[in-house]
């Protein structure tokens, strides 16, 4: 059985890396990564924001779920993996080698990545308040709010109507 047997070359330090790499890199192993991450005490911690307690693994993925029958009755030619801001194809990259070396150790991001943003920030992670986006929409977004959206629409309805005058 090779599960008893020491030489056994899927045991190696090597192959146990490579075939992480290459599940992180599916979309399921991605996806997985990504909703874990909201639920590890550390994320609140270091920046990150808590979940509310209405919400557990299996919502974000029912929620994911219905993001892609959305996203692929407003784009029918697609497979519904479509950033729900810019409405582009996600990927679901990462780099090798970066295990537990944290933020330090990502270098520059892919920002076509699938990533889980909040629609209001002042909110957790709750039904009505997740955004599945790609990395490059959600820093984009930071920390803006639905009240600096309307001052922004304002503010551009205004410089139109002086340009006009």
């Amino acid at each position: 059985m090779p599960y008893k047997d020491p030489n056994d070359p899927r045991k190696t330090s090597a192959n146990r890396i490579k075939k992480d790499h290459e599940y992180k890199n599916s979309e399921r192993g991605f996806i997985v990564s990504s909703i874990a991450r909201k639920f590890k005490p550390s994320a609140e911690k270091y920046g990150g924001h808590k979940v509310h307690e209405s919400i557990d693994k299996k919502e974000f993925w029912r929620l994911y779920m219905n993001h892609i029958i959305i996203m692929k009755e407003k784009f029918p030619d697609s497979n519904g993996r479509l950033c729900r801001y810019c409405e582009q194809p996600f990927t679901f990259v990462t780099k090798m080698g970066t295990r537990g070396k944290g933020y330090q150790g990502r270098g520059p991001q892919n920002f076509n990545n699938f990533s889980i943003d909040r629609l209001d920030p002042r909110l957790t992670y709750q039904n009505n308040n997740i955004v599945f986006c790609c990395t490059g929409c959600n820093d984009r977004k930071k920390n803006s709010t639905p009240d600096d959206w309307k001052n922004f629409i304002r503010v551009e309805k205004e410089l139109i109507n002086d340009k006009d005058k």
